[in-house]
Formats: structure tokens, sequence, C-alpha cells
């Protein structure tokens, strides 16, 4: 019988008792080392957004229908709701709605909840957990690394895992790179019982102050408050005093905002001065990899944190159950997150410098932002619309969850599955080709491939220019995506019988691509017009193809004209005119992406 790969985990938070738990159900040995005696007794609360709830679904079935009983799902009908100071309503942000374009619920929890089922996981799936002692260092061999502990003791594994945290030991061995760079404001955060306020969320804004409130169930509040103030301040008041320094500075505040505060328990209060580092591109040495804030720590504007530790841990459970070697397996993980990491980094650290309105012109413009927006942040569709490689249906309860998607090339390799990025020219959110797009993203699915759609309003990037991957996240993200793409569907409306000009300005960052396959090279390219005129139709394609030769798609790009969304297909049902168009198109861009990707891919009515 082979001997089970071993996988040391340094770190008991969020990220790490994720990944334990991933791993050992997919069959791996894994051992848990966290410096506390107990594991998940503090902390307020978190939110765990659609792509964090997809995260969690990849890793187990029983993990993502846990978070859904112990978290807030958010009602369809949920708003939430943002204020200044004084109580005025800027606008009623309708995060229960955006669960229809983006598949998945925002579930805000308690940190102690999420931790404890984590922990009830790992557990139940196999994994040691050793309490009380940390990893200080590891040495590297040919075959496994030796890891030590700060109780003296020494631990032979295949695999170390670094997800201890944002001061994390493996990473200062790995990197010995500069400490956490403090970004200007601290957090206080706490829970309360019993507000008026009800179980709705809240973002209230006041000058060098905002407090973002979310239910958890169980008549429940969480808040978070981020204060701008010098480094070591508020954490030098302790958490009583920090409370008591925040009903001082929320003087004049909306009543029951400020009680909400005043009825706090004290015991659950939780200062923090906000860090964050520079993305690296360096997350592996041999066979020991960095996860969650040993990664990539970032400020917590965007609420990711959780979220994109969630995803590190999917894709690492995948990768180390696969049965390439450690190294090679390691490698595979960091090159798919290291981009996508980098990019949420920097887009948190933007919105936390727009979020604290510091002075009266920056609350002015942090105010204006939002009653003209109607929303907190800035649009990061392209942040929460992450999927698992592995497929972007939801798991449903009860399910079993599926093994990472691998087919077997001649010479007895394994590849992971088609990745197709579909990418919709309509400005217009919840548009007819947004929609288009999604639908034949679930297609993608359906035939083992994982798909990414990149909407109209999520590419509407300044105007090109060489290098702007540097500086805008947005623009890092889409580019990370297109180089991990065996495949690529535009969609496109019949604008005046052509190309949108908004999908012609995205696909000019192609230019930008860089890397060893510039361009779109060797990606199979789908391409759908949607609208009702037959002669704008063929136009579009006609210029979407001209568009795919000149990216130097792979082969002749083949595509389809429909003139609405097709319905939801059931098992008994025959697809429609432009329903069978689609899948035909999707059919062969998964078929042309697996043989790109060295797969010969097992899809019914593929045409090569």
């Amino acid at each position: 019988m082979a001997k089970r790969r071993s996988v040391v985990v340094a770190g008991g938070g969020i990220g790490g008792l994720a990944a334990a738990a991933g791993m050992a159900a997919r069959g791996l040995d894994v051992t848990v080392v966290e410096r506390a005696e107990r594991i998940g007794v503090g902390g307020s609360g978190l939110v765990l957004y659609p792509n964090g709830v997809r995260a969690a679904d990849a890793l187990g079935a029983r993990i993502g229908a846990r978070l859904r009983a112990v978290g807030h799902v958010t009602r369809r009908d949920e708003v939430r709701v943002l204020m200044d100071a004084s109580g005025t309503v800027l606008a009623e942000e309708p995060i229960g709605a955006a669960a229809d374009i983006l598949g998945e619920p925002q579930i805000p929890v308690l940190r102690s909840a999420l931790h404890r089922m984590l922990l009830d996981e790992a557990v139940r799936a196999g994994v040691a957990v050793r309490l009380a002692t940390a990893v200080t260092d590891y040495t590297g061999h040919p075959g496994h690394v030796s890891v030590s502990l700060a109780d003296g003791d020494a631990v032979d594994c295949d695999a170390l895992i670094g997800a201890d945290g944002i001061n994390s030991a493996v990473r200062a061995r790995m990197l010995g790179d500069e400490p956490p760079r403090y970004r200007g404001y601290t957090s206080v955060r706490g829970r309360t019982t019993g507000s008026v306020l009800g179980q709705h969320g809240y973002v209230v804004n006041g000058r060098g102050i905002q407090m973002f409130v979310a239910p958890v169930g169980g008549d429940t509040l969480y808040w978070t408050a981020k204060i701008t103030a010098p480094a070591g301040e508020w954490p030098a008041k302790g958490a009583a005093g920090a409370r008591l320094a925040l009903l001082g500075a929320l003087e004049g505040w909306h009543q029951p905002v400020v009680d909400l505060v005043r009825d706090a328990d004290p015991e659950d209060v939780v200062v923090t001065d906000i860090h964050d580092r520079e993305p690296t591109s360096r997350w592996v040495d041999g066979r020991v990899a960095l996860l969650g804030d040993a990664a990539h720590p970032m400020v917590p504007a965007l609420g990711q944190g959780a979220n994109i530790a969630l995803e590190d841990a999917a894709v690492l459970a995948d990768a180390l159950a696969s049965s390439a070697e450690v190294p090679d397996a390691l490698a595979a993980y960091a090159r798919e997150r290291v981009d996508r990491a980098a990019a949420v980094v920097l887009a948190s650290r933007r919105q936390g410098s727009l979020d604290q309105g510091a002075d009266r012109e920056g609350e002015e413009r942090r105010n204006a932002h939002i009653r003209s927006a109607g929303r907190k942040d800035a649009d990061v569709v392209d942040v929460l619309g992450w999927r698992p490689r592995t497929g972007s249906r939801r798991l449903e309860r009860g399910a079993t969850a599926a093994p990472m998607t691998t087919i077997r090339t001649k010479k007895g390799a394994t590849t992971m599955a088609p990745h197709i990025v579909l990418i919709s020219g309509s400005l217009r959110m919840g548009s007819t080709c947004d929609q288009v797009a999604e639908w034949c993203a679930q297609r993608c699915a359906e035939q083992g491939a994982s798909a990414r759609v990149f909407t109209g309003a999520e590419i509407d990037f300044p105007a090109y220019r060489p290098g702007l991957a540097d500086t805008h996240a947005a623009v890092a993200g889409f580019l990370g995506e297109l180089r991990a793409a065996d495949g690529v569907i535009l969609v496109s409306p019949t604008y005046h019988a052509t190309v949108s000009g908004l999908l012609k300005n995205a696909l000019d960052y192609v230019n930008d691509i860089g890397g060893p396959v510039p361009y779109l090279e060797g990606r199979a390219i789908g391409t759908v017009a949607v609208g009702a005129g037959a002669q704008g139709a063929v136009s579009t394609l006609t210029t979407l193809r001209t568009i795919g030769h000149a990216l130097r798609g792979w082969p002749t790009p083949v595509g389809a004209a429909v003139s609405q969304v097709p319905p939801q297909l059931s098992v008994a049902e025959e697809p429609g005119p432009d329903a069978t168009r689609l899948i035909e198109m999707v059919t062969q861009v998964v078929w042309l992406g697996g043989a790109r990707n060295g797969a010969v891919a097992n899809v019914l009515g593929a045409v090569a």
C-alpha cells in the first residue's frame, strides 16, 4: 500500500484549518501546529463573499453546507444601508440581489463559529492538531522537509505549509523580507446582541472613521470601526480602553450606532493596527509553500482576507492531492494564486485609502462616490467572481465533494481540466450579454471545464497604455486569468452591426499579457454575437473572428449568433435553436482547450 503524502500546516487560523480539512478529505496525512493553547476563541466576525463561499464548497460539500448553517445567508431582498455619521442615508446597496449576478450569497459569520466549524471538519477528516507550540524553522531535503518546533521537537514531512499569519516564521525563513507596513489606520471590533438596528448590514461614514456592521444570526451584529490614527496608539489602550475611546470619538453620531458600541461585551472587543505587505511572486521554496496572510496580508477594506485564504486552501488541497511531485504541485499552486492575490492586495489598499475620509476633502470624496455608485466599494465583481478551476457549480448539500478534474495524457501525466475565460462586451451589469456569458460558463462547467466570466462593468478600464497592470488591480486580474486560460469566449452585442468598443478596449490589454506565451497564442477562441438583427450578428461575428486571428487564437475561431438568453436546461428538455448553437460552440472550445492542455477530453458531441 502506498504511503500517504504527509503535510505539516503551520498555523490553525482560517486558512490553515481550511487547507488541512481539504487535504485530509482528499487522503493526505495532515498535522496542524498552532502556537495558541486553544483555537478560535476570539475575534468578532467577517463576511464570506461569493468567492469565499465557492472556495468553501470546493473544499468539500460538508464545509459549504456547515458554513451556511453557522452564518447569516444574505436574503435575496436584503440591502446594506450606507449612511453618514448623522444617520443620513447615502445609498442602499442591494447585496442580496448581487447573488443573482455572482451566483452565491454573502455570508456574514462570527469568526469563532467559522473557526470551530473548520476545526470540527479538519478533525473529522483525520487531521492531527498540536497546540501550544509553533513552527520556528525548516530544512529542505531532496525527498522531505524537516520542521523544527518551538518545544524542541522536530517533524519530517513531505510538505510544509506556512499559514502562520502576517508575522509568519515560515515566511521569514523563506524570504527574510521587511516587516509588514502600517497603513495609517487601526481597527476596533466587537459584537452586540439586541441592537435596534436589527438584522441588517450598515456602513457608517465619519471623518477618519468608517464603521462596518453585519448580522451574524441570533439577533447579533458584529461591527468594525476603522480609525485613522498613528501606529500603536489604539492597541496601547487595551480592549476596554479602546472601546471607551471609540465611544468618545463617536460623540454626535447616529445614536443607534453609538449604542452598538456602548452595549457590546467589553471582553469581545479586539484592537488591531492594520498592516499589509507588498505583493511577492515567491510563495514556494521546494517543498514549502505560503498560504493566507503569510503569503499576502491585506487591509480589510474589501473584506477579502479570509476569502482569499479559503481560495488558497481550495487550490492547494487539489494541487497536493494530484499525482504531481510535491515541488511541482506547490509550484502549480503558486502560479495559479500569485497574480490573483497580488491584485486583491492592491485593490484593498486603494479602497482602504478611500474609506477613511481622513480630512474634509477625503470625507466628501468618499461620500460622493457612495451616493453616485450606490455601493461602499469600487466595482469589485472581478474580485468576487473567482471560481475554482475544478468547476463553477456549487455542490449541493449532502453531495460528495468532487476531486480535482484530472485527465491522463498519452504519456501518463495528469493535467487539470481546461480553464475557459468568458468576456462580455456590454457595459450594463446584468445585460443580455452578461447573462449569455454566464449561461455559457455553466455549460463549460457541465462539460468538466472551469470558467471565469468578466462582465463589461468589470473591464471598463482606463484608456490602454503599456504597463497598466502594474498599477491597476482589475487589469492585473484580467491578464492573470487570460494567462491561465486554455480557451476564451468573446460575447458582444451587435451594436451598429460591429463589435462593441468596450470589448475591443478590453482585448487591447492582451497586447500587455507578456510572459512566455504572448497574446492569446494557442488559446481556443469562441465568439458569440447577441442581438436580433441577422446582418448585425454576421458583421459582429466576422469582426470577432478577425480579432481572434490578430490575437493568435487557435485554431479558426468558432462562432454563434443568438437573439436572447436560452432557458436553463433540464435533463428531459431538448435545447432550442439558440441553446443548440451555443452548446456546440462551448463544446468545441472546451474540447480544443483540453487539447491545448495536453488532454483528451471526454466531451460528448465534441467537434475537432
